[in-house]
């Protein structure tokens, strides 16, 4: 009997990395997704696999995720939990920062994060509540060098899904945000890392980016896509029903400590 079972909901963001190994167990534990995203021809490739339906969305579209999330309700007549792992992570400093640059990561992870939670809070309040989830990032809990865009709009979701707890916990609306640090995915692929699968990339355990992050993590192991996948079945499941308006860190702890810097992981 898997922690799942039972359930119906939607994982935005599924076409690689957390949100495609966040479908697949999903599954394993006993779900039935919508899998969206803008790559049509990923989501069709992860359906074949797990048996869930697919459906285009860009999560930047206010109209895409209303009828997303239209889709869910009309599918099943319910919608248990609903995922955001839609992200995009393009960094610069302050000093450098090109308008269209923001714009691109603001359009994803900060206006995309409020268009989720209205609709799919929405849904979730109108046919018997849910647990509605945000993937962020630890670096919005931290003071990043070079990564403002991307951890100043996961902060801004952070807040926001605190906000959206308080507004639909009177419609038994669980919000919550899973925060992982980096994460060997096809999004954090630098240096040269090659895929593995559609939810990771090979990371060697004595590269540069593996020896800075271990050093800075008191668990001493870099975090990974199953890891997140694990935090993201507890959130959904009845096992955290008492849980809202928490960020959770998925990061072994290097929220505790810091961020790597450049030099560190690229020497």
């Amino acid at each position: 009997m898997g922690l799942l079972d039972g359930k119906v909901g939607v994982v935005l963001g599924a076409s690689s990395g957390i949100g495609w190994r966040i479908a697949e167990r999903f599954v394993e534990e006993g779900a039935e997704l919508i899998i969206a995203a803008r790559r049509m021809d990923q989501l069709e490739k992860l359906s074949k696999e797990i048996g869930a339906t697919p459906i285009r969305c860009d999560v930047s579209s206010h109209d895409d995720l209303e009828a997303l999330a239209a889709a869910a309700i009309e599918k099943w007549g319910r919608l248990d939990f609903s995922v955001n792992s839609a992200g995009v992570n393009m960094p610069s400093t302050i000093a450098e920062l090109d308008p269209a640059l923001l714009k691109q990561v603001a359009d994803v992870q900060f206006f995309g994060a409020y268009y989720f939670m209205k609709h799919f809070g929405n849904a979730h309040a109108a046919n018997g509540g849910g647990s509605l989830i945000n993937i962020t990032s630890a670096t919005a809990v931290m003071v990043p060098v070079g990564l403002s865009p991307y951890s100043g709009c996961k902060a801004a979701a952070n807040f926001v899904t605190k906000i959206a707890a308080r507004e639909y916990g009177p419609s038994n609306v669980r919000v919550n945000a899973l925060a992982p640090t980096f994460v060997p995915t096809a999004m954090n692929a630098y240096g040269g890392m090659k895929p593995i699968d559609d939810a990771r990339v090979d990371l060697e355990s004595e590269s540069p980016i593996s020896k800075a992050f271990i050093k800075e993590t008191p668990l001493r192991r870099v975090t990974s896509v199953d890891d997140c996948a694990d935090v993201a079945i507890f959130l959904a499941s009845d096992l955290s029903a008492s849980m809202t308006g928490q960020v959770v860190p998925v990061d072994n702890g290097n929220h505790l400590q810091r961020l790597p810097n450049a030099e560190e992981m690229f020497i």
